[in-house]
């Protein structure tokens, strides 16, 4: 895999001075009008510099690198991966309760202990991306009371949970990139309705009103589009160039499956994942079969997954986290 890639295309956000003081909230009560239109280098600043400011988040992304370390640790010891994973003993107790239940499937009689032992029965990338998918899901959800930001918590492990079976499905290396990635795909919308209410009500009125996409409302009221915004922070925390590639969504559907490189694939699983996620489900249980059908037909070329199969991925991923909401802390 090619590990250049251009996360930012189209604007430069690497370019965004994070040193200036100017930290004045750039909104306007109407996003349409041309004098009032938000300047979207002045959105990221503000938003960086309410995320430096604010605790929770400040610590958010102190962890971020801590799992970012976990994930580079290619070459490492299953000892030195035990260990950073180990300093942190909530995560550790959290980790070894998932490894010993159904979530991870039953690989032995008598529970797993340490671990260290979990790296030698279920293997060190498995341990890693549990650990990593576990630390950034349970930061997403403790950050906040605000229920919808921790639906967006759960939707997130539940792309992760679709993606890495669809990676395993497809034998895709680079499991840890599918996996994270699938995590962060909606980070920017995240970030938005955590920080800015108001832009996210009016993003979400755009969508309604104009009957858009996430993307297209997003980067039409504030000038860059929410995959934007969390491939830019991702990639200001270090995270692998694979992981932040991944998270770029997808224009072309046309590709054959057979001919797609393995960075392709990734976006395509992630994209996939996210599109099933985000169905709503207190719809009529007809308009959620079409929409399954119609995301099915969608990426039929690409990844040529039926709506049996779908639903199968949903169930799957469901019962995964409802069965341990007690482990996850489900709210």
């Amino acid at each position: 895999m090619t590990t250049s890639m251009a996360p930012h295309t189209g604007i430069e956000l690497d370019l965004i001075d994070f040193s200036s003081k100017n930290r004045q909230f750039p909104f306007s009560e109407h996003p349409d009008s041309e004098k009032n239109k938000i300047d979207y280098k002045e959105f990221i600043k503000t938003l960086y510099g309410n995320m430096m400011k604010n605790g929770p988040f400040l610590a958010f992304s102190t962890q971020i690198r801590d799992v970012n370390q976990i994930l580079k640790m290619k070459y490492s010891s299953a000892n030195d991966i035990a260990d950073v994973i180990l300093k942190d003993m909530a995560l550790t107790t959290k980790l070894l309760k998932l490894v010993n239940s159904s979530f991870y499937g039953q690989f032995s009689n008598k529970s797993i202990a340490t671990i260290s032992e979990a790296m030698i029965i279920l293997g060190t990338e498995e341990i890693k991306l549990a650990a990593t998918s576990l630390k950034i899901y349970e930061l997403m959800k403790d950050i906040t009371n605000i229920k919808i930001l921790k639906n967006m918590a759960i939707r997130s492990l539940q792309r992760s949970i679709i993606a890495r079976e669809l990676a395993l499905g497809e034998k895709v290396k680079d499991a840890e990139a599918i996996q994270i990635s699938a995590m962060l795909y909606g980070f920017g919308e995240y970030l938005v309705a955590f920080f800015s209410p108001k832009v996210y009500i009016n993003i979400e009125i755009a969508i309604d009103e104009k009957k858009i996409s996430k993307e297209q409302a997003s980067k039409s009221v504030i000038g860059v589009s929410y995959s934007e915004l969390g491939r830019f922070f991702s990639s200001r925390w270090n995270l692998p160039p694979s992981i932040v590639s991944a998270m770029k969504p997808i224009s072309n559907f046309d590709l054959s499956k057979n001919k797609l490189i393995a960075e392709d694939m990734q976006r395509f699983i992630c994209s996939f994942s996210d599109e099933l996620c985000n169905i709503d489900f207190s719809m009529p249980g007809d308009v959620v079969g079409k929409k399954i059908h119609l995301i099915s037909e969608k990426y039929k070329t690409c990844l040529d997954i039926t709506p049996s199969k779908a639903v199968e991925l949903l169930k799957m991923s469901y019962n995964k986290i409802t069965k341990h909401a007690s482990i996850l802390k489900m709210p």
